[in-house]
């Protein structure tokens, strides 16, 4: 699995210390003939060059990789991919560390990376990472959520039983003058919704902190989806992207206590009651649903944070806008559930 053409063969999911493996094909399908994968990798079997095994992409044209640090770890990654019957030229995908982060934007002929998302020219069959100026135990975990482009289909509501899970409020205007701050501030309410179930007062914290240790670089802005990521991952969380299905498949894991954090835009399309004119990408933590299945968020834009919006809208902007993409965070006591949902095993 180093350098062949085979990909890692599914398997089981142990705990305490044992190998966590999961790779799963979506069936939700709410996106036409669309297959979405996930794999997860922890501990990370890195080769003797410090390369990962292949990571299936499932034909995809782009994918998201996303790794926990262990700690304060720094190094940096690489990335190439398997498309066409060929290898990519390695491109760099970026710098981790405590003290400063940076997406590289790495390109070559057939790969791409924009900020923290892998694109290919043609369909891909696999990618793979490879750990550049760090030690193989920096980096604890590692994962890739894969996903076909497709035209959205609204779900059909499968459960008419209301949930609204208590996520502490936060607003993503904490510093005067910061307007971008929604992701973070959406990491910080999902680690201190977290921080209060399971009494670890060293999951709260304020979103100035949580905007720091987020923020690339490069980009200059605090809204990489692998950076959120990896930040909460440090600190101990099993914490991945992944592409969902629809509302649906989201309302599983809100079933099982685990609020998501969701990607989705807008601009003249319709969102009733949305904080601003428009967005080119917005994330807001997905925490209930209504009995009739408008989703219930808490939106960091929103005066009073807590808002729900027509399912059908905002379903819709999700899915056309990002995909689909959500960053699953959950402590390592629910990775097992958060693991299965995420590959569309309800």
């Amino acid at each position: 699995m180093r350098h062949g053409a085979a990909f890692p063969t599914p398997g089981g999911l142990t705990f305490n210390s044992l190998p966590i493996f999961t790779e799963g094909v979506s069936g939700w399908g709410r996106r036409g003939a669309a297959m979405a994968s996930l794999t997860y990798l922890s501990p990370v079997p890195w080769s003797d060059d410090l390369c990962s095994p292949q990571l299936p992409l499932a034909s995809a044209c782009s994918a998201v990789p996303t790794w926990n640090p262990a700690g304060d770890a720094a190094f940096a990654l690489d990335v190439r991919a398997h498309a066409g019957g060929a290898w990519t030229p390695w491109v760099p995908l970026a710098n981790w560390s405590r003290r400063e982060r940076s997406s590289l934007n790495g390109r070559a002929p057939g790969i791409a990376v924009e900020t923290d998302v892998v694109t290919l020219e043609a369909p891909g069959e696999a990618l793979q990472l490879r750990l550049r100026d760090g030690d193989p135990s920096a980096v604890r975990a590692v994962a890739l959520a894969a996903a076909h482009t497709q035209s959205y289909a609204p779900s059909t509501q499968r459960d008419e039983h209301s949930v609204d899970l208590i996520v502490p409020r936060l607003t993503q205007y904490a510093r005067e003058g910061e307007r971008g701050w929604c992701s973070p501030t959406s990491l910080a309410m999902v680690m201190a919704y977290y921080a209060r179930r399971f009494d670890r007062a060293d999951w709260r914290l304020d979103v100035p902190t949580v905007a720091a240790r987020v923020y690339d670089a490069r980009y200059g802005g605090t809204g990489n989806w692998a950076f959120n990521v990896a930040f909460a991952g440090s600190l101990g969380f099993t914490a991945f992207a992944a592409y969902l299905g629809d509302l649906e498949q989201a309302r599983c894991f809100l079933r099982k206590a685990m609020p998501l954090v969701i990607s989705y835009s807008w601009g003249d399309d319709r969102l009733d009651g949305a904080p601003l004119a428009r967005s080119e990408g917005h994330l807001a933590v997905l925490r209930g649903a209504t009995s009739q299945g408008d989703p219930i968020l808490n939106d960091p834009a929103q005066p009073h944070i807590r808002t729900v919006y027509p399912r059908a809208q905002l379903e819709r902007l999700w899915i056309e806008g990002s995909g689909g993409l959500c960053y699953v965070v959950v402590p390592h006591e629910l990775a097992a559930d958060a693991l299965a949902l995420a590959g569309g095993h309800a």
